[in-house]
């Protein structure tokens, strides 16, 4: 009988032993690792109070993230709120590229942001000054680039406009001026390519048929003329007339 209850009880021992070991082993599978324990793959871990290193010395890339499936590779989520921190951060310590980006599709990625007012939110900053080679950028300050066109023509034309107006109403070497017209005898109308209502007009009369002391006064029509009139200077025994010169007008803008 004692040899039947040893042996009974030897069995115990040793099923008891197996068990404690299982559940050892078991441990971090069903908990999930924390600090000191593995990470255990296909489960949620558990939160780690310190950073986790994973340092390689190899020619190749320390490690790998790949998923056979139709999902994606890698997610990292982070709560930092200092401005210099970012949930992903790859340093080059040697002279080599600090990332690369490779796809198939038609559009290699997205930059999204969760803010209302969209117009407050950068993609990126940078400050690198060189130029990003096959870089086609939509908006530059952004504005368009029909824009940007429209922008630089309206500065041109807003600058200082010229023209030389001749007897017979005709203009020559003009700059932001398209017509001009006589009107009648020493009054002369000019049209400008855009408004000119808050530039200062000059108009002198000059050439080799200027009688001398002979005026040129201007006058704004609209936003877009200008009306120059010319007189002749006179003298004691006749007044002032309006006579046909050639005359020099300008438009400060």
């Amino acid at each position: 009988m004692s040899r039947i209850r040893n042996a009974f009880t030897g069995r115990v021992l040793t099923v008891a032993a197996a068990a404690t070991v299982s559940v050892a082993i078991a441990a971090p599978l069903a908990v999930g690792a924390s600090d000191g324990k593995s990470v255990v793959g296909g489960h949620r871990n558990g939160t780690f109070s310190s950073e986790t290193k994973v340092i390689a010395s190899s020619s190749g890339f320390g490690t790998r993230q790949s998923n056979l499936g139709a999902g994606g590779g890698a997610i990292y989520g982070c709560r930092a709120a200092n401005a210099g921190k970012g949930c992903i951060e790859a340093s080059n310590l040697s002279s080599g590229q600090a990332f690369n980006f490779r796809f198939r599709g038609t559009v290699g990625g997205t930059i999204t942001t969760t803010l209302s007012d969209k117009s407050k939110a950068a993609p990126f900053t940078t400050n690198a000054t060189g130029v990003a080679t096959g870089l086609n950028a939509d908006k530059v300050d952004g504005a368009d680039a029909s824009q940007i066109v429209d922008a630089a023509v309206a500065a041109a034309k807003a600058g200082t406009k010229k023209t030389v107006i001749g007897a017979d109403g005709a203009l020559a070497n003009a700059t932001g001026f398209t017509t001009g017209a006589r009107e009648s005898a020493g009054r002369y109308l000019v049209t400008a390519d855009a408004d000119i209502s808050k530039c200062v007009p000059q108009a002198t009369v000059y050439g080799t048929d200027a009688t001398p002391g002979s005026t040129a006064t201007v006058e704004n029509v609209g936003t877009t003329q200008i009306r120059v009139r010319v007189q002749s200077a006179g003298d004691s025994n006749t007044d002032p007339a309006p006579v046909d010169r050639q005359v020099a007008l300008t438009a400060t803008c």
